[in-house]
């Protein structure tokens, strides 16, 4: 894990597209829209300095609860945290929905 420091400890905060586009990705790909609904410092600064995360999982389940409780998760959304350290966190009000035959990729 790449660890936070004072100068690389921001995170943004992105909903996920309901649905994806059909079909193989080559040629370059294929756009997919997404909404960045909140950004922050993940870790503040006294943990940065007195007690870092040992892993990425210990501070991913700190952070869900958080993150669950922001007044943009709507239900049966996903979003995904995405950070300047290299790491990130999909999380969502509820699971994702069993894959069906009408939204396959191939």
């Amino acid at each position: 894990m790449m660890k936070p420091t004072q100068d690389k400890n921001f995170g943004r905060v992105f909903e996920l597209p309901e649905h994806y586009p059909k079909g193989f990705c080559f040629g370059g790909g294929k756009p997919v829209q997404m909404q960045m609904v909140d950004w922050f410092n993940p870790w503040p600064d006294s943990v940065l300095i007195e007690n870092p995360p040992e892993t990425w999982a210990e501070v991913a389940e700190m952070l869900r609860p958080f993150l669950m409780q922001k007044s943009y998760v709507k239900p049966g959304r996903r979003y995904i945290l995405v950070t300047d350290f290299g790491e990130s966190l999909v999380f969502g009000s509820e699971p994702l929905p069993e894959r069906t035959e009408e939204h396959r990729d191939d």
